[in-house]
């Protein structure tokens, strides 16, 4: 669904000549709307005791969308193609805080499939040309936002353990994502049109879908399986690219020459090599 979301994200870009970033908050502004609506239909008595979550919720929310600010100063001083595939350093990052904050232990053949990841993710940013040092140093950046809000997830999902996954991650994601939309409003008067809003939708019905399987993965998986896991999202948007090309639309990027095209499908089949791995070790 990620990968579904940035297609339609491309789509109204290219459409309606719009920045990235209003762009985002659009979207954003969706969503909040999409869980203030939510919450009254899934509220639970748990969700009453917010001292016990209130700063892990704020730390969720803010950590991803500084870090979706990060992302996009990255691909302002980058492109799309290059930084994108670079979110996966996000794994090493949350793996070296799992071991190094919260004691946890992989196995070598976990730390194997880390690198795997890491080395697919580094492969298939560099198929498509050199990134500048200022882009890397956002992509870090983001990774690390990224990682956090990841972790702040996970102990959000824990505070609703008692309930059904699906109730646990919808309620999750409705009350992280009603404080991003209402940060959002903030940027309300730049809006030039309400046509506009309606028209990022796609973009937000989708990414609001994503982040409910999201939030049940981490809580079911951990961080960082889950990441490693979210990393196929590459190859899907790979395939997506393509049946978009076949179909004649022009929602994404031109297709990029064969070898190209090759080095990425590769890249990107190691990423889902690392998947494997790392459920192997876990079964």
């Amino acid at each position: 669904m990620q990968a579904i979301s940035y297609l339609f994200s491309a789509s109204f870009i290219q459409r309606h000549r719009s920045s990235p970033v209003m762009h985002l908050i659009m979207v954003h502004i969706v969503i909040g709307l999409l869980s203030v609506i939510s919450l009254p239909l899934i509220w639970h008595p748990k969700a009453f005791d917010i001292s016990n979550y209130f700063i892990t919720l704020v730390s969720a929310a803010t950590t991803y969308m500084f870090a979706q600010y990060a992302l996009y100063q990255a691909i302002h001083n980058s492109v799309a193609s290059r930084v994108s595939p670079l979110l996966g350093l996000k794994i090493l990052v949350l793996a070296v805080m799992g071991y190094a904050l919260f004691d946890e232990t992989y196995t070598f053949l976990q730390w194997g499939a880390v690198g795997l990841c890491i080395a697919g993710a580094l492969w298939l940013s560099a198929s498509g040309g050199k990134i500048s040092l200022k882009a890397l140093t956002w992509v870090i950046i983001a990774c690390i936002g990224y990682a956090l809000s990841d972790i702040s997830i996970l102990h959000l999902m824990k505070h609703f353990q008692s309930l059904p996954l699906f109730e646990a991650a919808l309620l999750s994601v409705s009350l992280s994502f009603s404080l991003c939309g209402l940060t959002s409003l903030l940027f309300l008067p730049k809006i030039k049109s309400l046509k506009l809003v309606i028209a990022s939708a796609p973009a937000a019905v989708s990414w609001f879908i994503a982040m409910l399987f999201l939030f049940a993965c981490f809580a079911e998986i951990g961080v960082v399986f889950g990441g490693i896991v979210q990393s196929s999202r590459g190859l899907i948007s790979i395939l997506l690219a393509l049946f978009v090309v076949a179909m004649s639309l022009n929602f994404s990027d031109p297709i990029p020459p064969r070898s190209v095209l090759v080095q990425r499908i590769l890249a990107a089949s190691l990423m889902m090599v690392a998947i494997t791995l790392f459920s192997l070790d876990k079964v």
